[in-house]
């Protein structure tokens, strides 16, 4: 099984930005992809649109997953408003595949998170990463750093811990991969960092 998991904006796109302390969007869910990739190549191949903080371009990555044949594109996001809106959400393209795909990923971060105001799924045709990509995906919104307390919570990083575990769950689950089941040995792990870097 192949995920790429997209850590949205970056560089100079930081996106929304913490009106309390002026956390970038950027930073948090970079830290949380990357401890997410840390959770999921145990179980399954990872691939990262970026590792860093670096601007790619919307399109870039929809071809990094669609030529490297992804299983599914998870694009890790935090929100904002312009009112003290609050609470996750996890935005699909609509296909049943995807929306599995949501439903799962929901499900668990509603379990880790069970006093967080609950938006839903919700179906966005219109986001470029979730059309142009050849495989399920999601678009998750793990809080709102346009309100106060999420912003501060989301700066912690037992926090953004939890949300990766809690993604992370949701993938297993889509893929019906029992958390029991052993994990890669060092000389596995080791074959798919060489062929990720090529050597």
């Amino acid at each position: 099984m192949k995920v790429t998991i997209d850590a949205g904006h970056g560089g100079e796109d930081s996106g929304a930005r913490g009106k309390l302390n002026g956390y970038f969007e950027s930073h948090g869910v970079l830290d949380i992809a990357l401890r997410l990739r840390a959770l999921l190549e145990r179980h399954v191949e990872v691939q990262m649109t970026r590792e860093d903080d670096t601007f790619v371009s919307l399109p870039e990555r929809c071809r990094m997953a669609n030529e490297w044949g992804a299983d599914i594109f998870v694009s890790i996001h935090l929100n904002a408003a312009t009112t003290d809106a609050d609470g996750w959400e996890v935005l699909t393209s609509g296909s049943y595949k995807s929306r599995d795909l949501a439903n799962k990923v929901g499900w668990r971060h509603a379990e880790a998170f069970p006093s967080q105001t609950n938006r839903g799924i919700k179906t966005r045709g219109n986001i470029f990463v979730l059309r142009k990509t050849d495989m399920p995906a999601i678009l998750t919104e793990g809080c709102f750093l346009s309100n106060d307390n999420e912003n501060q919570w989301v700066c912690l990083p037992e926090t953004r811990q939890q949300m990766a575990e809690a993604i992370c769950l949701g993938i297993l689950d889509y893929f019906n991969i029992d958390t029991n089941t052993p994990e890669l040995t060092l000389e596995e792990r080791v074959v798919r960092l060489e062929a990720r870097l090529g050597i």
